[in-house]
């Protein structure tokens, strides 16, 4: 089966975050409803992803800031 997965990548390359693991089904793309709530999960979990964890931002300190995303 096909599935998409969101995975966030440390600095040091050591304790990767899988913020999302969903298995894809073709058939259900052809539903504007379940496309639309796919999209959803897939910016939760990038926006998840892109959030250092605790521990990294010990190791290597704050990040420096990004202007916001337009949309």
């Amino acid at each position: 089966m096909p599935r998409i997965i969101v995975q966030a990548e440390t600095h040091t390359g050591h304790g990767d975050t899988i913020t999302l693991s969903e298995r894809i089904v073709a058939a259900n793309l052809h539903s504007p409803h379940y496309v639309a709530q796919l999209i959803e999960r897939l910016r939760w979990a990038t926006a998840d992803a892109e959030v250092p964890s605790d521990a990294e931002m010990e190791s290597t300190g704050p990040l420096p800031a990004r202007e916001p995303a337009r949309i």
